[in-house]
């Protein structure tokens, strides 16, 4: 964070010109400053706000717009943001934010209107690293990630796009449907909460000429008054590469859908969580539960993937995979060494190349109680974000545990859980599951992975996941 530093003496500059408007607001209409990141107009249920001669805005709204985390303890009354190494807690009404466990003072405190979390800009500016441009005529805030180039608030040019959206249309009847040229599908949806909401990625996905010319101004949104379960939705192009739809659908409590597709278009529809159907044709895993306590000792196998003469992926910071592997199995083995009820065993502890048989025969031959693979992934240059995979089905609530200790460790995107034929973890007998921590060929994601603090993170969650799964006290 140091790097910005020298952004202070611009910003303070910057801020002063923010409270000039704000007292001329008493005397005129109330100023309510845009905000754009990377070109894109960014909406909010609370506008920006500015008080005590700063401007808050909402933290939800930038967050969401660049993908960081955002958790908020209600008890506490505390917002924690995670992104990539960076943690930052904000505390209802108090100037001081923690930013990893240091103390920041802030121009104003953080404050909530109308239920949305509201914080200084110029606080948001110099922790997360944006730049910033203020045009006085249009009232507008310019923000950008220092990873995109500045550009005009227009649609870029279509690229590698494989569907267009042609229309979003609310049908009646809790109905959404959304229509459509070419090939589109959606991402596994998200759930969120506060307001509870459903979101769907469509990746390699732009909009038709029609649409692209109400989208310039960010979003479009739809009030809906005639459903119990369906709300509001809005739409928006949420990433230009690769080009990314973004659908979001605000729902009612006890709301379910059933996704159906045809050609040229995806229905969504809405309805109580007790009549979504099941689907009589999805494969059933048998019901799996977390092993009880116990006086035994668990062994537990840890395979740093690759090695020796297999050095894996090649990150854009010129290391290799098999050099995050092995640290962060290292790491794990002081933590685990440190618990009595469980006993860690290694594929290889140094630069060496155990066949992925070898592997196999090694837990086989220990009947060891559990397997993790530690590994990291590779792809184009904007594909970023931690998978966990498992095979059999008695992997699969291991591999839920594990996956949410994973994403808590890295703080990137969440891939999700799914489900591959590696050999290690099919043909391995205990659950078992392998997981990719992230992208070597991205920037950012290599920059947390080959970051001695957050593979302490990384470690200390992994092995977590493991205790938590064993029910290890």
């Amino acid at each position: 964070m140091k790097k910005f530093v020298s952004m202070l003496l611009f910003m303070s500059f910057f801020f002063t010109m923010f409270a000039s408007v704000g007292q001329a607001a008493s005397a005129a209409a109330e100023v309510v400053p845009k905000l754009f990141l990377n070109g894109q107009l960014l909406k909010s249920e609370v506008n920006p706000q500015i008080i005590n001669n700063a401007t808050v805005v909402p933290v939800r709204t930038v967050s969401e717009g660049l993908g960081f985390q955002i958790t908020w303890d209600n008890t506490a009354k505390t917002a924690t943001v995670n992104h990539g190494t960076d943690v930052i807690k904000l505390k209802l009404n108090d100037k001081v934010a923690m930013v990893n466990d240091q103390m920041v003072q802030m121009d104003t405190t953080a404050s909530i209107i109308k239920g949305m979390t509201l914080v200084p800009l110029r606080f948001i500016g110099e922790q997360f690293g944006l730049d910033f441009e203020w045009k006085a005529t249009e009232k507008e805030v310019h923000m950008y990630d220092q990873s995109a180039e500045p550009t005009d608030p227009t649609v870029p040019p279509v690229t590698n796009t494989a569907g267009w959206i042609t229309q979003v249309a609310y049908e009646g009847n809790s109905s959404l449907t959304i229509h459509y040229d070419g090939a589109v599908k959606a991402n596994k949806p998200l759930l969120l909460d506060n307001p509870k909401r459903v979101v769907f990625d469509f990746p390699y996905t732009a909009y038709a000429t029609d649409l692209t010319s109400q989208l310039l101004s960010g979003q479009i949104e739809v009030n809906v008054s005639d459903s119990t379960y369906l709300q509001k939705f809005r739409y928006s192009l949420f990433s230009n590469s690769p080009e990314t739809a973004r659908l979001v659908i605000e729902i009612g409590n006890d709301t379910g859908y059933v996704l159906t597709e045809d050609l040229g278009k995806i229905q969504l529809s809405f309805m109580s969580l007790s009549d979504v159907p099941t689907d009589p044709n999805a494969p059933i895993d048998p019901p799996i539960v977390n092993p009880p306590a116990s006086n035994d000792v668990f062994d537990v196998v840890i395979d740093p993937g690759h090695g020796g003469s297999d050095p894996g992926a090649k990150s854009v910071l010129n290391k290799w995979e098999k050099e995050f592997n092995l640290s962060v199995g290292l790491k794990m083995k002081a933590l685990l060494e440190k618990e009595s009820k469980i006993k860690v065993h290694f594929t290889r502890t140094g630069d060496t190349y155990p066949s992925l048989d070898d592997r196999i025969k090694f837990a086989e031959n220990l009947k060891a109680d559990l397997f993790l693979s530690i590994h990291a992934n590779s792809g184009g240059s904007s594909a970023s974000g931690a998978e966990t995979y498992y095979y059999r089905a008695n992997s699969k609530s291991f591999a839920d545990v594990m996956h949410k200790h994973l994403i808590a460790g890295t703080g990137i995107k969440d891939r999700g859980v799914k489900k591959e034929a590696y050999k290690v973890i099919k043909q391995t007998t205990m659950p078992a599951v392998l997981i990719e921590a992230g992208f070597l060929s991205n920037t950012s994601d290599a920059k947390i992975l080959f970051n001695d603090a957050a593979q302490n993170r990384i470690a200390a969650e992994l092995v977590a996941g493991i205790k938590e799964y064993l029910n290890v006290k």
